[in-house]
């Protein structure tokens, strides 16, 4: 793209988005502002306050990059190296899960649940998330709970602890939060996941067979292994419920993020665990928070 064609910002933002259109993108329009803005180190409000303004040939070259990489389907999140996750802002790099906005939604589905609760008893409890990625969820969570909440967050992936760790201190919430890395599906993780007060993850749980028709941003660019739930979907789900009595405490919180067609198979697999468990839906209506108590008094 070149800056004697073009030199507006609305001109270049019209023809960005075409490009992306054309390509094949989701959400052209959105995408190519937001790499405009990221090409001109700019805000949102300062972008359509100054409209008419130039575009210089380093920007524009610097865009040029930039569409070029989304237009092969490299996602946008990888290209603007962060993304805001409720209230925490997160870097992002390839080889690490990129939280979706259904996620923002069992976390805001398990705050929603603890709401009453700590208005009667807010001082402290524990957090285990399995499969944490770029700690989106235990961060999320301590930023809106009290500073008496702690967390506890795994991954298999070297990679992905040491982002989560850059995370939490990007957030101010390292203190708070232990990561280590394993893997909760052996039986000697090699760290103590004892009991905690709520447990809620973002599980693998793409059936195998599914992956090759995932979009391009999902199937060539997430790790698999944050994808592939097995033949069913359901491996990771099955390892959770077998150690669901050791991780959470009685009376203790349970909030997975489900596939949209494996509501009735995960209600059985954690439904004897479980007292008033339910399935919640998302902003599209799919069916994608099972959410529940562990049985027993609570201690």
């Amino acid at each position: 793209m070149s800056a004697r064609q073009i030199t507006t910002r609305t001109s270049v933002l019209a023809q960005a988005s075409d490009l992306l259109e054309r390509s094949g993108v989701p959400s052209p329009a959105h995408d190519a502002e937001a790499l405009l803005l990221h090409a001109l180190a700019t805000s949102r409000s300062e972008l359509w306050s100054n409209r008419n303004a130039s575009v210089s040939e380093e920007e524009s070259a610097r865009l040029g990059r930039l569409l070029e990489a989304r237009s092969r389907r490299v996602p946008l999140q990888h290209l603007l190296g962060e993304i805001s996750f409720l209230g925490a802002e997160l870097d992002i790099e390839p080889g690490v899960f990129v939280p979706r906005p259904e996620t923002e939604g069992l976390v805001a589905h398990v705050l929603q649940e603890l709401g009453a609760e700590l208005a009667e008893s807010p001082a402290r409890g524990r957090i285990l998330d399995l499969g944490t990625g770029t700690g989106a969820i235990p961060i999320a969570m301590l930023l809106a709970l009290p500073e008496g909440w702690t967390a506890t967050a795994i991954d298999r992936c070297e990679k992905a602890i040491a982002l989560a760790a850059r995370n939490a201190r990007r957030n101010g919430v390292q203190e708070r939060l232990r990561l280590a890395q394993a893997d909760f599906r052996d039986p000697s993780p090699g760290i103590d996941l004892s009991p905690a007060d709520v447990l809620v993850s973002n599980l693998p749980y793409i059936p195998s067979g599914s992956i090759p028709s995932l979009m391009p941003e999902v199937r060539d660019h997430d790790p698999l292994e944050a994808l592939d739930g097995g033949p069913d979907g359901l491996d990771a789900f099955r390892a959770a419920a077998v150690g669901l009595p050791a991780w959470l405490k009685p009376g203790g919180l349970l909030a997975l993020e489900i596939g949209g067609d494996q509501a009735d198979r995960c209600m059985e697999l954690f439904g004897l665990h479980l007292a008033g468990a339910r399935v919640e839906s998302d902003l599209a209506g799919t069916p994608r928070v099972l959410i529940g108590r562990m049985r027993g008094p609570r201690r």
